[in-house]
């Protein structure tokens, strides 16, 4: 996916967080009414806008990963291209799948995202277009919002990376130097859920 800044104007008040939420959903209906799938995550008091074009891997990696979960507990919720954010820190991030229990899909209180925190589990697949996405972007903003367990789905080598422990010993959040990594075929673990990636399809080179 590729992604393109929208920034106040240099002059201009700085904006709110409330403010680009609207605008981030302004963009994102008018990019709907041209028949154009786009997420637009906020942060650093910008709007930035991906353009959508999962391919049929990432969709099956992600529908395989909520079937699973649902079927081992009841009592999971699954969210898949799903907004996570935290207004105090005025960062939203649009997540592949996201997954938390029910009685904390419950407390919500906003239908425009999930509170970071309350997510057990944020999963992104890769994209060929734009790694950097989940590796860098979403890996430091990940732990800084609150999100406890972050799992990177990777079908161009058939890896998956979970990273998890976030804390601030050094400064800022961050998740734990070593993270657990595995190859399609291992059972995977999520926070308290396992995951078979047996079948994960990998891209065609």
């Amino acid at each position: 996916m590729s992604a393109q800044p929208v920034e106040p104007h240099p002059h201009g008040p700085i904006a709110t967080y409330d403010q680009l939420r609207i605008l981030a959903d302004d963009v994102i209906d008018a990019a709907d009414r041209r028949g154009n799938r786009v997420r637009a995550d906020i942060a650093n008091q910008e709007i930035t806008i991906h353009m959508m074009s999962p391919s049929n891997p990432h969709g099956r990696i992600v529908t395989a990963l909520a079937v699973q979960v649902e079927s081992q507990d009841s009592r999971a919720v699954t969210l898949a291209e799903n907004r996570v954010h935290h207004p105090g820190i005025g960062l939203c991030r649009t997540a592949d799948l996201l997954v938390m229990t029910e009685q904390a899909y419950e407390r919500q209180d906003d239908d425009f995202a999930v509170f970071a925190p309350d997510v057990s589990v944020a999963v992104e697949v890769v994209s060929p277009s734009d790694p950097g996405n989940d590796y860098v972007t979403k890996l430091r903003d990940y732990p800084r919002i609150g999100v406890p367990v972050y799992a990177i789905v990777d079908p161009r080598d058939g890896t998956v990376t979970v990273h998890s422990g976030p804390d601030s010993a050094s400064g800022e959040p961050r998740y734990r130097d070593t993270p657990s990594r595995y190859k399609f075929g291992d059972t995977v673990r999520l926070g308290k859920w396992s995951i078979d990636t047996s079948a994960f399809p990998r891209y065609r080179a």
